[in-house]
């Protein structure tokens, strides 16, 4: 009977090894045990963070108006912040390549802290000019956007594709609910704690924000085992022992070298036409709902405000859709989310005289929003060279940017001329037509996004994996 018992035991151990093997070569991780509690820490931290970037925006919008007077002071201040962060987006990759992301983050946060109490204790030359409030609030945004570009590069070197895509996902539901949070947060704050010094509590958030990413990191250090990179042998964090061998200390490409490569590759080229469409409109249609709700569709300031919130629900839905679908189901998404989305834009404009219908259109225009962002930045962190994920990410992210923006620019003048009704029917059929392109996205241009010059070789790429697996 012990024999028996210790055969069965032993055939089911052999088993499960065979089974945690398999899944490991199917790029599947074992389960995590701290899973679970890496996601709360990371929900905690986008908490924080929301909550700090909700109350900061709006100060700074309520210091720049109270010193001008002029509305056009606040789109200034956030003009400044939008060019910084594209120039953020060129320059920073190559450092966040070269560098430590988990540095350059801490930096990030403690900048804005101390920008934050600078100006939050009162002093009066930096509260009491324009410009002074102008460049803080570049500076912010700048070390913001670059502190957001080094997570990006980072979470893929300590997490395997199955927590990345749970971790992002979770990441975005929580970011979407604080939307709902933070704006009533930031009123009592503000009333509470009136002008600049609302910034100290911005800056409490930010230390808080703070302590929850080193703990975030503590908690994927403790489960370095189930929780293993998926970045190369080539850009992982190298042991002492291996930081002296001749490849570790070979340069990365520079900027100029991984532009001309995501020019040279088809399938790159294709993925950022497909998503610069995907992103402009969205992006436009997002920004101008409010103006839609109101000229259009002729609704109070406080009744488009509060059907915002419909959005917002999709969006929460929508991280919780890419957590489920897991790393196999972002091309997937990438199909259907724009559609959706665009549905929700034409339902919007066209039926929302019905006010349901036009919950109904701004929940399913959140939902796809979120689902396509969410899909979109996940296939880069996943397929772009591990290495250079920061140059590459840098490089696309001001391109669809500058495109995006300029667009912007250009619908507000088209809303005024033709009416939102024109606009969305233009943007509508666009995200329409960017899901039938996404759909010619095949096999094929999957598999080539991994196969560029600057990608390991497959046998490397082998090899890496059997390293890291035993």
């Amino acid at each position: 009977m012990t024999t028996t018992n210790q055969k069965s035991a032993a055939n089911g151990q052999s088993a499960t090894e065979r089974e945690t093997v398999a899944k490991e070569r199917a790029g599947l991780p074992a389960p995590s045990p701290r899973l679970t509690l890496l996601l709360v820490v990371f929900a905690a931290l986008v908490l924080a963070r929301s909550m700090s970037e909700g109350i900061y925006d709006i100060a700074f919008a309520n210091l720049a108006l109270d010193l001008s007077g002029l509305v056009s002071t606040v789109g200034l201040v956030y003009f400044v912040g939008y060019g910084v962060e594209v120039v953020a987006s060129v320059a920073a990759g190559p450092l966040l390549d070269r560098g430590d992301p988990k540095t350059v983050l801490v930096v990030s946060y403690l900048v804005k802290i101390g920008v934050f109490v600078l100006i939050g204790l009162g002093s009066t030359f930096l509260s009491s000019h324009l410009w002074a409030i102008v460049v803080a609030a570049a500076t912010v945004d700048l070390v913001h956007h670059v502190g957001e570009m080094a997570l990006f590069v980072l979470l893929p070197r300590i997490l395997d594709a199955r927590a990345l895509v749970r971790v992002q996902a979770l990441g975005g539901t929580v970011r979407s609910a604080s939307e709902l949070l933070s704006p009533v947060v930031a009123g009592l704050v503000i009333a509470l704690m009136p002008g600049s010094r609302a910034l100290l509590v911005a800056a409490g958030l930010q230390v808080l924000a703070l302590g929850l990413f080193a703990a975030f990191v503590a908690v994927v250090i403790r489960a370095r085992g189930p929780v293993r990179s998926t970045a190369p042998a080539d850009a992982a964090e190298p042991d002492a022992g291996e930081r002296a061998e001749p490849a570790e200390r070979a340069p990365l490409p520079s900027r100029r070298e991984v532009a001309r490569t995501l020019t040279a590759s088809r399938a790159w080229r294709r993925f950022t036409t497909f998503h610069g469409l995907t992103v402009l409109a969205l992006s436009t249609v997002i920004l101008s709902v409010l103006s839609l709700m109101r000229e259009t569709l002729h609704m109070t300031a406080a009744g488009a405000g509060s059907f915002l919130a419909f959005s917002t629900i999709g969006a929460i839905v929508g991280g919780l859709a890419v957590a489920k679908a897991g790393p196999d189901g972002i091309y997937t998404s990438l199909r259907w989310a724009p559609a959706l989305a665009g549905a929700g834009a034409l339902t919007a404009a066209f039926l929302g005289q019905t006010r349901w219908l036009l919950a109904a259109g701004l929940i399913l225009f959140g939902l796809g929003f979120t689902v396509y962002l969410r899909s979109a930045g996940l296939l880069i962190q996943l397929r772009a060279p591990s290495a250079v994920l920061g140059t590459w990410n840098g490089l696309l992210d001001a391109v669809i940017r500058i495109v995006s923006a300029a667009a912007i620019l250009v619908t507000g003048f088209l809303f005024d001329r033709f009416g939102g009704q024109a606009i969305y029917l233009a943007f509508g059929l666009l995200l329409v037509l960017t899901a039938a392109l996404w759909s010619t996205f095949g096999t094929q241009d999957r598999e080539a996004l991994g196969a560029t010059p600057l990608h390991p070789a497959p046998a490397a790429r082998d090899e890496a994996g059997e390293v890291r697996r035993s």
